[in-house]
């Protein structure tokens, strides 16, 4: 038999942070996200990645 459910991912996301914004900065994020078709978590993935390589 199958087994059922998801398939495991080779890195797990298991930490949550949490932030405060602005409600300019907020509207900003939900607008970009919207219009790129992206979720809140993939922009702030995104971001993170280009600033952890531009140092």
């Amino acid at each position: 038999m199958a087994k059922v459910g998801r398939r495991k991912q080779e890195e797990t996301k298991s930490k949550i942070i949490g932030i405060r914004l602005s409600d300019g900065c907020h509207e900003q994020l939900m607008q970009y996200a919207s219009e790129h078709k992206l979720t809140i978590t993939q922009v702030v993935n995104r971001a993170l990645t280009l600033l952890f390589q531009s140092s």
